[in-house]
């Protein structure tokens, strides 16, 4: 057996090339992304010294999930989803060359990132639910457990790839030159996303703006119709907000262990390291059992991950702290995701992706904001620690409680379907 038939037998969804190109354009998209995040946090620290800056910042590009998601993945599943992701990249990609024009000026202010922020979030916003729904469209259904788990590795590994390069750039030459670098890295990306073969059968319906809220309302009833998607949705929210919410508070851990952006950005890269391990791992898993068995581990050890950094007296701890953050995090957003789009009919898949996202980084980014300007006067362990403690606790209470849940951990699927809202 060839080592290209080994492949495909462990990673079946790389038998599709559309599928292939759809991965290394994820690949290349979320690198740019975690450089670009790397050195935005790090440049609004240097320039205000405030922990609840670089909040304000990640808030500010990971709002634009709720603003602007819902409305993206109504049109995702009206127009060619191909053709919106590249648009919401190249808007993405206009938005880096600004930035790096400014910082190379040495006219770029606090307000200039946070606003650059902004745009960049609504690219992304718009791009997540159109690629995540061709993604499902891209492989056919045996495959789909493996499709999602390998795009969770191009989201979350690319935390290491972004940063490992930028990191570097970062120390040497400045946040300039890590802006340019994600511009070039965009660019692979538009490029990858272009050469996708396939194109989404259209609707036929109008996009005007009232046809576009009325599909979002849809989407919505549906989500909580649908009680599987209720208990999915409900822990990703709970699992972002109280394990997940950690960005602002790095540059000053870093800096509270002596450390300055060399150990800010080895934790950003361990937290990559850990998402390839987990995600690789879990995307060979081909049976739904071990799925479950996975969920519960990971469940568990995303709290372990956060008592771990917030507790770490050196660098070298916290780095392996964040690494285990970063594989077990990763690998329950993975299988989150699995379940999701297991059980979402396809007319309503960027809809109810976008509010899925929504919810993640919506939480995600409000936390972020909170816990950025809690960190100035109480310190970023008890915002460590006691989340984590709240998260295992809200967990372990969950799976004793709910049915539903109990039935995912034990065998790694919902037991029954639920009565779905209309397909529309």
């Amino acid at each position: 057996m060839n080592g290209a038939s080994l492949l495909y037998q462990r990673l079946p969804a790389f038998q599709s090339r559309d599928f292939r190109r759809l991965f290394m354009s994820f690949f290349f998209a979320s690198a740019s992304r975690w450089a670009l995040v790397l050195a935005q946090s790090w440049l609004v620290f240097e320039l205000s010294g405030s922990s609840f800056a670089v909040g304000l910042t990640f808030f500010a590009g990971a709002a634009q999930f709720v603003v602007v998601g819902p409305f993206a993945g109504a049109i995702a599943d009206r127009i060619d989803r191909r053709e919106l992701a590249l648009g919401a990249l190249l808007l993405s990609l206009a938005s880096s060359l600004v930035l790096t024009l400014l910082t190379f000026a040495g006219l770029v202010e606090v307000w200039h990132v946070v606003l650059l922020a902004v745009v960049q979030g609504w690219g992304q916003a718009a791009a997540m639910p159109a690629q995540r729904a061709l993604l499902a469209n891209l492989v056919p259904r045996e495959h789909l457990m493996n499709a999602v788990a390998l795009g969770g590795i191009t989201v979350h590994g690319s935390r290491l790839a972004g940063p490992l390069f930028g990191g570097v750039l970062l120390s040497t030459l400045g946040a300039g030159s890590v802006f340019l670098l994600s511009a070039g890295v965009l660019c692979v990306a538009i490029v990858e996303m272009a050469r996708i073969g396939y194109r989404s059968e259209l609707s036929g319906g109008p996009v005007g703006t009232r046809s576009v809220v009325t599909d979002v309302g849809r989407g919505f009833v549906h989500a909580w119709d649908d009680r599987r998607l209720r208990l999915v949705i409900g822990l990703v929210i709970f699992h972002c907000s109280f394990t997940m919410a950690f960005n602002s508070l790095l540059p000053r851990l870093a800096t509270d262990l002596d450390g300055g952006s060399g150990t800010f950005s080895a934790m950003v890269m361990a937290v990559g390291a850990g998402a390839i391990v987990g995600t690789l791992a879990i995307s060979m898993v081909h049976r739904a059992e071990p799925r479950g068995f996975a969920l519960a581990v990971v469940g568990a050890g995303s709290g372990v991950a956060m008592l771990v950094m917030g507790a770490a007296s050196s660098p070298a701890v916290a780095v392996l702290g964040a690494a285990l953050a970063g594989g077990t995090q990763a690998t329950f957003m993975a299988i989150s995701q699995m379940l999701v789009q297991e059980v979402v009919p396809d007319s309503l898949r960027g809809r109810v992706l976008a509010i899925y996202a929504m919810m993640a980084a919506g939480h995600m980014a409000m936390v972020n904001l909170g816990f950025g300007a809690l960190a100035d006067s109480v310190g970023v362990r008890p915002l460590m620690v006691i989340p984590a403690l709240l998260w295992i606790a809200i967990f372990l209470v969950a799976a004793l409680a709910l049915t539903d849940l109990r039935d995912v951990l034990f065998r790694g699927g919902f037991r029954r379907p639920a009565v779905l809202a209309a397909e529309v």
